[in-house]
């Protein structure tokens, strides 16, 4: 009876060249190492630098609020100063027109040197107007444009600087939270660029490291609309 003929087997190299293919881990590039490695460390210098503005920036958001609040106090002590002024010229000018109606002349001329500089020269301007016979005259010298106190002046200057102060704290407040969330997502990229690394699947790798630069780029372009701290 005729054998029928058997196949050969298959060559030996190939078959354990298949087998190897099938079980040994997909063979990385130097290249994509290299670039995980560069991304990583640009991204961990990144971090840090953002988390040194923010402690910068955060240290100048309490030196401009202590700054106001400095500016605050004084124009508190300058607006005391200023209703005791103006209290103190009220009593002057009440005994001074009562010596003058009185026709008291040594009273009068006391008085009147002893007005304060502004004061004196808002009586002098409201005297010469005769509010006594004109009706259309201002009803004291206190409304007078010569009645000009340097402590109101001084308050209001006071109040200009701390409003400015408390805005420039409020600025940095925010710069110091934007470098915050900046070193959060830095801090993303690093975790992206490693556990990129730890993967056999190209693709996986491939877009974990893209996700990787991505988010570095990005970050590192708002990272040049952030202003640095001098201070």
């Amino acid at each position: 009876m005729a054998t029928e003929p058997t196949s050969s087997p298959p060559d030996t190299p190939e078959m354990l060249r298949r087998i190897l293919n099938a079980v040994e881990p997909t063979k990385r590039k130097p290249w994509f190492e290299l670039a995980c490695a560069i991304v990583l460390a640009l991204a961990t210098t990144a971090s840090a630098w953002c988390a040194y503005q923010s402690k910068l920036w955060g240290g100048a958001q309490m030196a401009r609020a202590n700054a106001a609040a400095k500016a605050g106090r004084e124009g508190a002590v300058n607006s005391l100063a200023a209703v005791q002024a103006r209290t103190f010229d009220a009593s002057m000018f009440i005994t001074y027109m009562q010596a003058r109606i009185e026709t008291n002349t040594a009273l009068e001329a006391f008085l009147a040197q002893r007005f304060r500089p502004e004061m004196k020269t808002a009586v002098e301007a409201w005297l010469k107007l005769d509010p006594l016979h004109n009706s259309a005259a201002p009803p004291s010298p206190f409304v007078m444009a010569e009645y000009a106190q340097k402590e109101t002046a001084e308050v209001a200057r006071q109040e200009e600087l701390s409003a400015k102060a408390m805005a420039a704290a409020r600025e940095a407040r925010e710069y110091s939270d934007d470098y915050v969330l900046l070193t959060v997502v830095f801090a993303s990229v690093l975790f992206f660029g490693g556990i990129a690394r730890a993967f056999d699947s190209r693709p996986l790798r491939a877009v974990l490291a893209a996700l990787a630069v991505l988010l570095f780029l990005g970050t590192l372009v708002a990272l040049t609309t952030l202003p640095i701290c001098h201070e």
